[in-house]
């Protein structure tokens, strides 16, 4: 890891620019990270393109208050569409193209028909557009970075996300932002639930390199690599990320035996789930974890059950084609102080209801419709696919983050999108030993000339 920090000085540099830039010169940065994106660019850089984009919607993620950062959440916006200007303009070098926004096409094309009976047309536009990019431009350019660096593209990745918790966690140190809420770690995320979140998907990427690369890294890096990742899972004590990450771990080694047996285990965790979850907080108790889990939250949910019964009630007046995206937004913000006086302060925190505020139950159709297909096809080559898939859904029933348009979240989930189902990532390691073995079945010395007439032109390959 020091010596990734090493190679990047001049990365870490930028990214000290930006937040200056934005603390002290506000409106600076609209021009400076599109600026900052062609940078890269002309020097071929397009892993820290990448590890930028990351980061800036990590900082967009912060209470805005904290180190002003309240431009950064507008000027995320400029950085995509530079993103998107570069691979319009050099289609040639990304080719062939991803085939992840292909499959998710028909919900974006759709997702433009609730606008007509949103209540803010004009943010919903934005808000459907980024999320389409979202879905065009990581995907190319994982690709992109992959086809040039190969699986050092991916060892670079794991080291800027670890390097980053860390940094998160030595800035405690500085006093300079509140790293800690309520006891809880949450680092530059604007609660303990978002960088709960962000570990939980971190780990599940992690995990799926490590299992289509089995020495992408030497064994004691990759055992701290997964202990850095799974210190701040806890230290945040988000109880969904860590229930997400035991689903993952657990239906990972039943789909790895067979899809059967991994969806009849599925089936029969529903039951215990439901067993547990009517005697929670006793359970947690008697293990003497009342503390760490809060328990005197679990039975309203921290206050989502009372965003959920008010949300459901909203819906109906867009039940089939929904009001657009940010129409929850629009809906919630303006019953803030009534939902205040029930207790809840927030948004829907499930993404299951948010979209369907946003795109009715039409548009939940046909993006579940496309989310299924991509890892359906991926357990072909990657059983785990099907255990992702699994923990992601159950993540997002308790906080709306699939239905963000540009977070620190929906991008590290389409990178697993990408990771499961391009055969020029999941083949690459067979197509490697294939081509050594190939290699090694000919040796210099087997090749003899041949006589007149062979047919050969004077020459045959003999196996050894």
């Amino acid at each position: 890891m020091l010596d990734f920090l090493r190679n990047e000085l001049q990365f870490i540099l930028i990214v000290t620019v930006w937040v200056l830039s934005t603390v002290f010169a506000g409106p600076v940065i609209y021009a400076l990270l599109p600026l900052t994106v062609f940078l890269f660019y002309r020097r071929e850089s397009f892993g820290d393109i990448l590890f930028g984009f990351i980061l800036i919607l990590v900082l967009s993620d912060m209470t805005p208050d904290v180190f002003s950062m309240r431009k950064i959440k507008t000027a995320k916006y400029a950085y995509i569409i530079a993103l998107s200007l570069i691979l319009l303009v050099e289609q040639h070098r990304f080719a062939p193209l991803s085939g992840v926004f292909k499959v998710f096409l028909p919900f974006f094309a759709y997702a433009f028909l609730p606008l007509i009976f949103g209540n803010d047309p004009i943010t919903g536009i934005q808000k459907t557009l980024s999320y389409a990019l979202l879905y065009l431009v990581v995907p190319n350019y994982v690709l992109l970075n992959f086809r040039q660096r190969g699986w050092d593209f991916f060892r670079d990745l794991v080291r800027f996300l670890v390097a980053f918790l860390v940094v998160m966690w030595l800035m405690k140190y500085l006093r300079i932002v509140p790293v800690f809420v309520a006891g809880r770690f949450r680092g530059l995320f604007g609660n303990p639930n978002g960088l709960g979140i962000f570990t939980f998907l971190v780990f599940t990427l992690y995990t799926i390199l490590n299992h289509l690369k089995k020495d992408l890294f030497p064994f004691r890096q990759r055992m701290m690599n997964y202990a850095v990742i799974v210190f701040f899972l806890v230290l945040c004590g988000s109880r969904t990320s860590l229930v997400a990450t035991g689903m993952f771990l657990l239906f990972s080694r039943f789909f790895s035996l067979s899809p059967f047996i991994g969806f009849i285990g599925f089936i029969a965790f529903l039951g215990i789930i439901e067993l547990v979850s009517s005697n929670l907080s006793a359970i947690v108790i008697s293990l003497g974890l009342q503390e760490y889990f809060r328990v005197e939250t679990l039975d309203d949910g921290s206050g989502r059950y009372i965003a959920w019964r008010f949300a459901w009630g909203k819906i109906q007046d867009y039940f089939m084609l929904g009001g657009g995206f940010g129409n929850d937004e629009y809906i919630m913000r303006h019953n803030y102080a009534y939902l205040r006086t029930l207790g809840h302060h927030g948004g829907v925190h499930n993404s299951y209801l948010t979209m369907w505020f946003n795109v009715g139950i039409v548009g939940i159709l046909i993006y579940f419709r496309s989310f299924f297909l991509i890892f359906f096809k991926a357990s072909k080559r990657v059983p785990m696919a099907f255990a992702a898939m699994f923990a992601v859904m159950f993540s997002v029933l308790y906080e709306s983050w699939l239905t963000g348009s540009l977070n620190p979240f929906t991008i590290i989930l389409v990178m697993i999108m990408t990771v499961v189902t391009e055969p020029d990532i999941v083949e690459s390691d067979e197509r490697e030993q294939a081509a050594l073995d190939a290699e090694a079945s000919v040796h210099p010395d087997d090749l003899r000339e041949l006589g007149p007439g062979t047919g050969t032109e004077g020459l045959t390959l003999r196996p050894s």
